[in-house]
């Protein structure tokens, strides 16, 4: 008898008349202690009124209630806080919205760093190099657009071109287009550096200290100019631009780029790649385009490079069309405080990465600002070239900047996530309809 009643209580065959009641009047939307805590103290006073009416604060059971209170409210915030960050919309958590903006395909932006292009105000040069007027050229500081100097024009090119190869003296460029409006020439120094060609400063903007670095500039599909890729043994670049307004305009002359930030670099082995294999750079403030990746070979230096695509879907990155013949890519993945990962493809549609591998990338500010001619004037690099004579020679080069400078971004805010992610998911994989016309 005993242990068939025990049987039908384990089984809710005759109390679940009972605790239906009993759970019919508990309160299950209380998740703070206060509310916690004197929902429990109704319930026991409600129904076990004579089992327990001892409710001084000495008492050991409500001191039982009281822990019990709080870890209910621990847990109603830990399981709240999670549930939510399992939604986009509803994502707080920095590292939630990124990972979430993920999973639909979609990489954040990070900060995007300033960057223009600085004028050639002054050359000198350690070469004995001579005027048309026989003038020895030799430490003398030549600038560009003279007035009391009216030999100025002839010295200044002379002096730029002492650090060409003689094949492409000025006049005879590496490349030439019209860059936003403007007739461009790209020339190269015949520089004797064995390491990355990058020159740092650091100046003040908006009462913030800044650090920049001039660096090698060439042509982008021969309709941008930007950073070439930086590798050891570079030689330096620079731009020729006319505007046709005379030597005084500000876009006429001799330029050259420069990025706001620190390029710093790394280098990681993988012995036994496996598919979609990615690999973590830690530091923060990566800005949203400086990310350059080499394979070495086996002394050590710089043998391939990777491409750098933009398609990411879910962990793959996904072969590019308009690189059919390119093979070793990889992806950029957004993480928290702007570091990133290294995304490489399955096998399939790109190569797996085995071996060593140089990563460079440029740590930027982060923030909004604007950059006035004032703010960045007379800084001077020390170019070491070969003259034409086969000696080790100088050149000294002091720019300025010439036009406003207003193209740094913070990183993109979850805000903006939330509203971006969903919209570009949307899109990806479908034909247009007419719905996106409406």
């Amino acid at each position: 008898m005993s242990t068939t009643d025990r049987q039908n209580r384990l089984l809710v065959a005759e109390d679940w008349k009972r605790i239906y009641q009993s759970f019919r009047s508990a309160d299950f939307q209380s998740y703070d202690f206060e509310n916690l805590r004197r929902v429990m103290v109704q319930y026991i006073r409600e129904n076990y009124p004579e089992d327990f009416n001892d409710y001084i604060e000495s008492s050991e059971y409500l001191a039982l209630i009281d822990l019990i209170a709080f870890l209910g409210q621990s847990l109603a915030f830990r399981i709240d806080m999670n549930a939510r960050d399992n939604f986009l919309e509803l994502a707080e958590r920095r590292e939630s919205v990124l990972r979430l903006a993920q999973l639909l395909s979609y990489n954040p932006k990070r900060n995007i760093t300033a960057s223009g292009l600085l004028k050639f105000v002054t050359v000198a040069t350690t070469q004995n190099i001579y005027d048309s007027n026989g003038r020895n050229l030799s430490g003398q500081v030549v600038s560009w657009n003279d007035p009391a100097n009216p030999n100025w024009y002839d010295q200044f090119i002379k002096v730029i071109n002492a650090a060409l190869p003689q094949a492409r003296q000025f006049g005879n460029p590496d490349d030439r287009a019209e860059i936003y409006g403007i007739p461009t020439e790209q020339y190269r120094f015949q520089a004797s550096n064995t390491d990355v060609p990058v020159y740092g400063f650091t100046k003040a903007v908006d009462g913030r200290s800044l650090s920049f670095e001039i660096v090698s500039t060439v042509f982008k599909d021969k309709t941008e100019i930007y950073e070439e890729p930086p590798a050891v043994g570079n030689r330096l670049a620079f731009l020729y631009r006319n505007d046709g307004r005379g030597n005084g305009s500000s876009n006429t002359g001799f330029f050259i780029h420069f990025r706001q930030g620190v390029l710093n670099q790394g280098t990681f082995t993988i012995d036994q790649p496996s598919t979609n294999e990615t690999v973590d750079i830690d530091a923060v403030n990566i800005n949203n385009d400086d990310v350059w990746l080499y394979k070495l070979d086996s002394n050590g230096l710089e043998s391939e490079y990777w491409a750098k695509i933009s398609a990411l879907e879910g962990n793959n990155t996904i072969y590019n069309s308009l690189q059919k013949n390119i093979r070793n890519i990889y992806a950029v993945v957004t993480k928290n405080d702007d570091t990133v990962s290294l995304n490489f493809s399955d096998g399939t549609f790109g190569n797996l990465p085995r071996g060593t591998f140089r990563t460079y990338y440029r740590q930027s500010s982060g923030v909004s600002y604007t950059i006035n001619p004032k703010d960045i004037r007379n800084v001077t690099i020390e170019i070491p070239y070969v003259s034409n004579a086969n000696q080790f020679e100088t050149l000294s080069v002091t720019v300025s900047l010439t036009n406003s400078v207003a193209n740094a971004s913070a990183t993109e805010s979850s805000s903006t996530i939330k509203a971006n992610a969903p919209a570009t998911y949307y899109t990806q994989n479908r034909m247009i309809t007419g719905e996106d016309y409406n």
